[in-house]
């Protein structure tokens, strides 16, 4: 006869609320202890490691754009790096770190998406979006003075440094405006030459076969239009009358190219001084100053109009560079200091604190029940 065999219940394996009661009953005031332990490590490690918090809020008069801060972010620390090698410095400056800018720089936009709805025009809204009234820069410091220190630092640089970026771009454009022209011109030159040449010895021959032929009658009066792939009859006073409109058509487009590579020369001139200068004047604020000075003896030794056109452009874009560095970024209001978040490590103490308790007091009421089985 079988036997049927009941198998264990498994309610002997639940926890019941009953055995959760004791157990903190049991163990509540060793969990508290570590608790409080935790807490007053967190608080400890507070004091000891925390880092205060400056910050410098810079009125966007530049009108920088999100595009643009990002590529700050990204080119300020290479501009450090290089400036640091340059000055074989082997100590790390923290405005080299990517990490750094990438955290630090904090743009405040004008119009967020909660203020979507009080602007009807969504052309408005459009503009207003990506309009940046404020930009935010933050260090953190061991001390107030030291936080108040780096992010004085890390502003000014912000400011130079963009301002040298920019005008480390500005001398490139026209480098390559000058190697963009050189290699561009002289083909249009040589090629209107060649074209201007061709309709003077047509210009002649048209009129040595109208000397040869008077125009007695319409067919004597009309010849081949070589250049026509229609091969149609055009008079030769026609022909002539359009050859010589090409060819003062072709002057005036040589005399824009001299024009130009009179130009030229003036860009060349700048760019073979001013790139010694953005090299070797990296850290110093006065670039702007001496750049324009180069522009300025650059002047006085012209007399061409068109070059002197060349020069005031050169001296425009160099003084509104300047003009941006100094009313571009402002300062609002003091440096804020913000404490070390106590609070912040304190509770996390205290919440990994419990925790461990907890795990602690588990493992006790697992050794009891061992010792007691």
């Amino acid at each position: 006869m079988a036997v049927n065999e009941v198998a264990p219940s498994d309610n002997q394996s639940e926890i019941s609320i009953k055995d959760i009661v004791e157990f903190i009953r049991d163990f509540y005031k060793r969990i508290i202890v570590v608790g409080l332990i935790g807490a007053i490590v967190g608080l400890a490690v507070s004091i000891i490691f925390g880092l205060y918090t400056a910050t410098i809020t810079l009125y966007n008069y530049d009108g920088l754009d999100i595009p643009r801060i990002r590529y700050l972010q990204s080119a300020l620390p290479k501009l450090e790096q290089e400036h640091q090698q340059k000055l074989k410095n082997l100590d790390d400056s923290f405005l080299g770190s990517e990490a750094f800018w990438s955290k630090s720089i904090k743009p405040n936009i004008l119009v967020s998406k909660a203020d979507s709805k009080d602007l009807l025009d969504a052309t408005a809204l459009n503009a207003a979006g990506s309009k940046i009234s404020s930009i935010q820069i933050n260090s953190k410091g061991a001390t107030q003075e030291d936080a108040k220190k780096r992010v004085e630092k890390a502003s000014k640089f912000f400011i130079d440094g963009s301002t040298y970026i920019e005008l480390r771009d500005l001398v490139r454009g026209y480098e390559l405006k000058a190697i963009t022209i050189d290699s561009g011109l002289r083909k249009k030159i040589s090629s209107a030459e060649v074209e201007l040449d061709y309709l003077q010895k047509r210009i002649k021959n048209l009129n040595d076969l109208k000397g040869q032929f008077p125009a007695t009658t319409t067919t004597l009066g009309q010849v081949v239009d070589a250049k026509d792939s229609g091969a149609k009859y055009l008079p030769i006073t026609t022909q002539i009358f359009a050859a010589t409109t090409d060819v003062n058509n072709l002057k005036e487009s040589l005399a824009r190219y001299r024009d130009e590579e009179s130009q030229n020369i003036v860009y060349k001139q700048f760019v073979k001084q001013a790139i010694l200068l953005v090299e070797n004047n990296q850290g110093e604020d006065d670039l702007g100053a001496k750049l324009l000075n180069v522009a300025g003896q650059i002047e006085k030794e012209i007399r061409n109009n068109i070059q002197l056109i060349a020069v005031e452009e050169i001296k425009v874009s160099l003084s509104t560079i300047q003009t941006k560095k100094l009313y571009g970024l402002k300062q609002a209001g003091v440096i804020d200091i913000e404490n070390p978040p106590h609070i912040k490590y304190l509770a996390m103490g205290l919440l990994i604190g419990l925790f461990t308790g907890l795990l602690l007091a588990f493992a006790l009421k697992l050794t009891q029940q061992g010792k007691s089985a």
